[in-house]
């Protein structure tokens, strides 16, 4: 089938019909987005001064949330964590600290066996 300038509208058709076909294609195709879950966790963490308690704390924090978004099967990213001081004992020895981390977390696409 040769195509003329004579049959113009025999042209649009096929042209409309690739266009259409690449449309669908692209559409059945495509990624699928994911919704982000916010998720947050919260634990608490001691040391022998403010700052081994604090770290200790923000890595439990982080674990737990880590630990909750790996049973759902997601990944979490730009997580923040904030902390408050609880108690200090009497003689200085222990410093215990909340922390609460968040961030969103979502099902990681599969990845290509080629990539």
């Amino acid at each position: 089938m040769a195509l003329s300038v004579r049959h113009p509208a025999r042209v649009l058709r096929l042209v409309l019909v690739i266009a259409l076909t690449l449309t669908a294609g692209a559409v059945l195709f495509a990624p699928t987005a994911l919704a982000a879950t916010y998720r947050s966790a919260t634990s608490s963490g001691w040391g022998p001064s403010p700052d081994a308690g604090k770290r200790a704390a923000e890595a439990n924090a982080r674990a737990a949330l880590n630990q909750q978004a790996g049973a759902a099967g997601e990944v979490c990213s730009g997580v923040s964590v904030t902390t408050r001081h609880l108690y200090t004992a009497p003689d200085g020895s222990a410093w215990i600290y909340e922390a609460t981390a968040s961030g969103d977390c979502v099902v990681p696409l599969p990845t290509s066996p080629l990539s």
